[in-house]
């Protein structure tokens, strides 16, 4: 056997599975119906062709109130199926019904060819004494989203304070085409015009790719070659938060401005922030998990329980303030 196979051999790629993390905040009374409806969904993703693993993480005390699900599938492909599968959808609405709250979701794709969902992401400044309004509002969006070919799943979070006064909704399709359908549909557009009175403001943007954030140890002729997705995912998560929240505490300087400017000068100063001070550092100071060229469980879960141990630290120090 020559070198040269020798090296590939060692090299060889073992594609990263793609992801969906749920979060699931329970209520009190309904915990042994979420247990049993936990079970019947994890047993129907064991079954599931392209199924990798699952866990299930239950709260902790002074820190996580939420139990949270954790399913992987071997690619991109296999975890939209899952996501649209009649299996999961019958199990899905049985734990919906044990909640205390809709249930979060994060999907972080796979590093295979396959194309990976993508995402709109809304912000909605509710008008005083409006919330009710709005949350029927989006429930009739939500159930209008579910209609549309490609729909996988919405993420919400409500606001928190001094520094979050928006409703966020992160809004998951298949793929660009069916995103765009259901942006450009006349149902879409006439739930905008009830939301209109509801809101002070509103916000959408796309989710992009990021990978230029993560060209790490490069020297000149070499190809780039970014983190697996769901690393870079993370990554971003940590970086982001602090930087969003800060800018927000930030916000009243220029309250004075019409919403299309404020936005302007925020995405100027969070891009700016992102692309020649926070990112740079995140990357060098996660770049020993970042950049592993070997999958070391080790080294896989010291850059995980950083960023949750990082991304705890921040939550509680901006609700402290």
């Amino acid at each position: 056997m020559s070198n040269e196979d020798s090296t590939e051999t060692r090299e060889a790629h073992v594609p990263q599975p793609a992801t969906a993390i749920a979060s699931h905040l329970v209520d009190p009374d309904k915990t042994s119906e979420y247990f049993a409806a936990q079970t019947a969904i994890t047993e129907a993703a064991r079954k599931f062709p392209g199924f990798v693993g699952t866990e299930v993480l239950g709260p902790i005390a002074g820190l996580q109130a939420e139990w949270v699900a954790i399913f992987r599938l071997e690619s991109n492909e296999a975890m939209k199926r899952w996501l649209n599968s009649p299996e999961r959808a019958q199990h899905a609405e049985r734990i919906e019904a044990c909640l205390a709250e809709p249930s979060h979701m994060l999907l972080l794709a796979s590093d295979d060819n396959a194309e990976p969902p993508v995402a709109m992401v809304f912000t909605h400044r509710v008008a005083r004494d409006k919330e009710a309004e709005y949350l029927e509002w989006r429930r009739k969006a939500i159930a209008a989203q579910a209609h549309y070919p490609g729909y996988l799943a919405t993420e919400f979070f409500k606001p928190h304070g001094t520094f979050q006064n928006e409703w966020v909704d992160i809004v998951r399709y298949d793929n660009v085409g069916d995103l765009n359908r259901w942006m450009e549909s006349k149902e879409r557009a006439a739930l905008l015009k009830e939301l209109d009175p509801i809101v002070e403001s509103m916000h959408a943007h796309p989710v992009t790719g990021l990978e230029g954030w993560f060209a790490l140890n490069r020297g000149s002729g070499v190809t780039v070659s970014g983190p697996p997705p769901w690393k870079q995912a993370l990554a971003v998560l940590f970086a982001l938060y602090p930087t969003v929240m800060v800018l927000n505490f930030l916000n009243p300087l220029w309250h004075n401005l019409s919403f299309a400017q404020s936005m302007l000068i925020g995405n100027i100063l969070s891009v700016g922030l992102l692309t020649y001070l926070v990112m740079p550092w995140v990357s060098r100071f996660f770049n020993f998990w970042l950049t592993a060229r070997t999958r070391d469980w080790m080294n896989e879960a010291l850059g995980l329980s950083t960023v949750a141990i990082g991304i705890v630290l921040f939550v509680l120090i901006f609700q402290a303030l």
